[in-house]
C-alpha cells in the first residue's frame, strides 16, 4: 500500500485503500478543508513518468469532469501535492455490481432499474464524445439506497490477476498505439480484442455482456484460457436468455442479443435506443402485455418470424431483377399482414442480395427464425418459380416447391406460396378460408410488369424517378383501374416536390388526380392513404388533412415504412416542429427496417434538426455505408455535418451527393449552401450562376435558388426568390421552411415572417 492510514497528501488525510489497478490506487480520504470524505485516486510513479500514462490520467480528469449526471461518479479536482498526481471525486458508499449479482441473476425489478441507469449514463457520456472502453460490474457501484453510479470513464485497468485484464488501447492515436488492447477481457467487444478502432458501440457490446450477466447470473462468453475466451467472444453466439433463466421477457432477450452482435453496424446503435427499449419492455412486463413466462424448466417457444430474400434471376439474359424483386415483395407484403408472424422489412431483407453468408447467419442478423429464398425463370409467357423455406437455427429446409405456370397466373402462384408458408409456420388465417393473401391488383399482366419496373426505379431515386413516372403512366393506360400504379404516380410527384423538380402549377393537378384515383380504387390501402397525405402536405398546404391521412395509413398498416418516414421528417419535424414525436416515428421506422439506408437517412435528418449532432452524424455515416450510391444519404450526412459546424466534411459529403446524382439541382443547391456557410461565398456564387443558367432551359425551384442566393451573400435576391416561391406554392418551400435549419436565416427576416403568416392563415 503506497499510503498508510493517517498519511496526509496536501489537504487530504488518508483513511483506507479502496482498490488498485493499472491506472492507480484509490483511497478513502478526508478533505480537511471542506470536512467531507472523498475518493482519492493516485497515479503510480512509474506511470506518471510515462507520457502516455500521464496523458490518459489527464484525459480521465477532463472526461469525467465534463459529465454531470446522476449515474456517473462526480469528479471534484485534479491536483498535485508532494510530487504526487491525483484526482479527488465523489465517494460512493455501497457495493460493486459484481458483489450484488446472485447465481441466478438479479430480480427483474432490479434488472430493469440498473439496466436503465447504465444506458442513461452511457447515453450522457456518448453525447459528450466519451467512450468508457472498460464497462464491467466492478466499475459499477450500487449505493446503499439503491442509486447506480458508473466509475472510471476513460480508465484502462491493467490488473494482472489470472484471466482478468489485458493492457492498453485502441482509440485516440495521439495517446495510444494502434494494435494494442484496452479493457477487461470478459467484457471486451470483438473490435477491442482484434485491436481495431472503436467507437461508442463498443460500450454497447460491453453493456450487453453486463446485462446478460445481470439477468442470468452468468457471462455470455467463457473459456478456460485467455485465447479460448477471446475466441468465444469473436465467434460464439450465447445461449438464449430463456434457456439460461426462464421467465426473462422476450423483449429483454432480443435487446441484449442485439447489443451482443459481433459487428458494430449490426448492434443497437445508441445507448439512447437501449434506454428506450428497456423502458418499453419494462412497461410491457409490468402491465402483463408481454408473453407470460414459461414454467421453470420449460423451453420458451419463439414466435414465428421470417425474412423474404430477393429471388434470384435465372433468366438467360439476367435482366429480370425488377420482376424477381416484385414477386418476392408481393409475398413479403402478404405475409406481413398475418397476425402472429413477424416479417423482416423489405430494405433490410433485400440488403442481403447476392450475400455470401449462409441463411443461418442472415437469419440471425435479421432476428428471424426462418428465411424464404427462391429463383425465377421467365421464358415468353411462361414462368418457373422455385421457393424454399429454411430454419435459421439448424439450416434445415422446412418446405420447398416449384411452380411452372403461365404469366397470367402469377398472382395465384404468389398467393399459393404465402399460404404454404403460413400453413408451415402454423399461422391461423383470419377471415374467410379461401380469401386471397395476395390480391390480384390488375388482370392486365403487362400493366403489372410495367408497374414492377416503375417501382424498382422509384426505389433508386435520383435520375431514375422520371423514368418511373413514365412506366406508372403506361401501367394506368393499360389498366385505368390499377390502384397501385396511381399510387406510384402520386409518389413520384411527392418526390418531385421535395427534390424541387417540376413546375408546381403543372404538377399539382396531376398529383391530386393520382392521389384521389388511388383512394377511390383502394380506400383501405396504406399506400394510397400515404400518397394522399403527402400530396395534401406538399401541394395543398393542408396540414390537418395530411396528418389525418398519415394516421389513417399507420392504422391500416403500422409496418408501412414510407408512411412512418415521411410522417416523421416532412410533417412532424419540418412542418410542425413536434420533434419528440418525429424522433419516435423515425426510430420506429428504423426498428422495422434496421438495414435500410433510407430509414437511417430519415433518422439522421430528424436527429440533426434536433441538434443531436453526434448521433445524427453516426446515423448518417451508417446510411451512406448501407448504400454508397444513395444521393439522399450523402445529402443527409452533409446536412447534419453542416448543422454541427463541420464545414469541410459537409462540403465533401455534398460533393459526393452531386457525383451520384449527376449534379442534380437539389444536390448542387445543398453544396452551395455548405460552401456559403464555410465562408466560401465566391464558390457559392459560381454555383448560383450555373443554376440561373440552367433555369433558362429547365425548371429550377425558386425556393432552392433562394437558399443558394443566401449562401452567395445576395440577401435581396434570396428574399425576392423566396417570395416568388410562395406565390407559385412551391412544395419544397411548404414542406421545409417552417423548421428546417437551412431556413433559419429566412425565418429571422420580417419579409419572410410575413410569408409564414400567410402560409398558416
Amino acid at each position: 500500500m503506497s499510503l498508510a492510514p493517517g498519511a496526509e497528501l496536501g489537504a487530504y488525510r488518508i483513511i483506507a485503500i479502496l482498490g488498485s489497478g493499472g491506472m492507480g490506487e484509490v483511497y478513502r480520504a478526508h478533505d480537511t478543508r471542506l470536512g467531507r470524505d472523498v475518493a482519492l485516486k493516485i497515479l503510480p510513479d512509474a506511470m506518471a513518468q510515462d507520457p502516455d500514462g500521464l496523458a490518459r490520467f489527464e484525459r480521465e480528469a477532463r472526461s469525467v469532469a465534463a459529465l454531470n449526471h446522476p449515474h456517473i461518479v462526480t469528479i471534484y479536482t485534479n491536483e498535485e501535492a508532494a510530487g504526487v498526481r491525483f484526482l479527488t471525486m465523489e465517494l460512493i458508499e455501497g457495493r460493486t455490481l459484481d458483489q450484488l449479482i446472485p447465481a441466478g441473476g438479479l430480480s427483474l425489478t432490479q434488472f430493469f432499474e440498473i439496466a436503465a441507469a447504465l444506458a442513461d449514463a452511457l447515453h450522457a457520456a456518448h453525447q459528450k464524445h466519451i467512450t468508457h472502453r472498460d464497462l464491467k460490474p466492478s466499475n459499477i457501484m450500487v449505493t446503499d439506497d439503491g442509486r447506480v453510479k458508473v466509475l472510471d470513464f476513460g480508465l484502462a485497468s491493467a490488473n494482472k490477476a489470472p484471466g482478468a485484464d489485458l493492457t492498453v488501447a485502441v482509440t485516440r492515436p495521439a495517446l495510444t498505439k494502434v494494435g494494442t488492447i484496452l479493457g477487461t477481457m470478459p467484457y471486451m467487444s470483438p473490435e477491442q480484442i482484434e485491436a481495431k478502432p472503436i467507437d461508442h458501440r463498443s460500450d454497447l457490446f460491453s453493456l450487453g455482456v453486463v446485462l446478460y450477466e445481470m439477468a442470468t447470473g452468468q457471462r455470455p462468453f467463457s473459456g478456460d484460457s485467455s485465447p479460448a475466451l477471446m475466441s468465444s467472444i469473436l465467434r460464439d453466439h450465447p445461449e438464449g436468455m430463456n434457456e439460461r433463466r426462464p421467465g426473462i421477457p422476450e423483449g429483454a432477450g432480443r435487446l441484449i442479443a442485439r447489443c451482443l452482435e459481433k459487428s458494430p453496424r449490426d448492434r443497437v446503435q445508441s445507448a439512447h435506443d437501449v434506454l428506450e427499449e428497456i423502458r418499453a419492455v419494462r412497461r410491457a412486463w409490468e402491465s402483463g402485455v408481454s408473453t407470460p413466462p414459461p414454467k421453470i424448466g420449460a423451453s420458451a417457444r419463439r414466435s414465428p418470424s421470417i425474412a423474404v430474400l430477393p429471388f434470384r434471376d435465372m433468366s438467360a439474359a439476367k435482366d429480370q431483377d425488377w420482376f424477381c424483386d416484385g414477386i418476392a415483395e408481393e409475398i413479403l407484403n402478404a405475409l406481413a399482414q398475418l397476425s402472429g408472424l413477424k416479417v423482416a422489412a423489405r430494405a433490410s431483407a433485400f440488403s442481403f442480395r447476392d450475400s455470401k453468408e449462409d441463411l443461418a447467419a442472415i437469419g440471425k442478423k435479421l432476428h428471424v427464425t426462418t428465411v424464404l429464398d427462391g429463383s425465377v425463370r421467365r421464358a415468353g409467357d411462361r414462368v418457373r418459380i422455385t421457393a424454399r423455406l429454411s430454419n435459421v437455427q439448424d439450416g434445415y429446409q422446412l418446405w420447398s416447391e416449384r411452380y411452372d405456370r403461365e404469366m397470367k397466373d402469377i398472382f395465384d402462384v404468389q398467393d399459393e406460396i404465402a399460404r404454404a408458408i403460413a400453413e408451415r409456420l402454423r399461422i391461423t388465417l383470419a377471415g374467410e378460408a379461401d380469401a386471397r393473401l395476395v390480391p390480384q391488383a390488375t388482370t392486365n399482366v403487362e400493366a403489372y410488369q410495367v408497374y414492377l419496373q416503375g417501382r424498382a426505379l422509384l426505389y433508386k431515386r435520383g435520375p431514375s424517378v422520371p423514368l418511373a413516372l413514365e412506366l406508372f403512366q403506361k401501367a394506368v393506360e393499360l389498366d385505368p383501374d390499377y390502384g397501385l400504379a396511381w399510387t406510384g404516380i402520386a409518389d413520384v410527384f411527392t418526390v418531385f416536390g421535395y427534390y424541387g423538380a417540376g413546375r408546381p402549377g403543372n404538377i399539382r393537378p396531376l398529383a391530386i388526380e393520382a392521389a384521389n384515383r388511388a383512394i377511390d380504387l383502394d380506400p383501405k390501402s396504406a399506400e394510397s392513404r400515404t400518397a394522399m397525405a403527402a400530396v395534401m402536405l406538399f401541394y395543398q398546404n393542408d396540414l390537418a388533412g395530411a396528418e389525418r391521412e398519415f394516421l389513417r395509413a399507420i392504422e391500416l398498416n403500422p409496418n408501412y415504412i414510407q408512411c412512418r418516414t415521411w410522417y416523421a421528417v416532412f410533417y412532424l419535424a419540418w412542418t410542425r416542429g413536434r420533434f419528440d414525436e418525429a424522433l419516435a416515428q423515425a426510430r420506429h421506422g428504423l426498428a422495422l427496417d434496421p438495414f435500410s439506408s433510407y430509414t437511417l437517412t430519415v433518422l439522421t435528418l430528424v436527429l440533426g434538426t434536433m441538434r443531436h449532432d453526434e448521433e445524427a452524424i453516426a446515423s448518417g455515416r451508417r446510411a451512406t455505408a448501407a448504400d454508397p450510391e444513395s444521393m439522399i444519404a450523402h445529402f443527409a450526412l452533409g446536412e447534419v455535418l453542416l448543422w454541427a459546424g463541420r464545414g469541410d466534411e459537409a462540403i465533401a459529403s455534398h460533393r459526393e451527393a452531386c457525383r451520384v446524382s449527376a449534379q442534380s439541382t437539389f444536390a448542387t443547391m445543398s453544396l452551395a449552401n455548405a460552401l456559403g456557410a464555410a465562408g466560401r461565398s465566391h464558390d457559392a456564387r459560381d454555383l448560383l450562376s450555373q443554376l440561373v443558367t440552367r433555369a433558362g432551359s429547365q425548371y429550377v425551384s425558386p425556393a432552392q435558388l433562394a437558399i443558394v442566393a443566401r449562401a452567395a451573400g445576395d440577401r435581396e435576391a434570396a428574399l425576392r426568390l423566396v417570395r416568388e416561391s410562395w406565390e407559385i406554392r412551391d412544395p419544397f418551400l411548404i414542406a421545409l421552411c417552417r423548421y428546417n435549419p437551412n431556413y433559419q436565416w429566412f425565418r429571422e427576416q420580417p419579409e419572410f415572417q410575413a410569408i409564414l403568416r400567410e402560409m398558416d392563415a
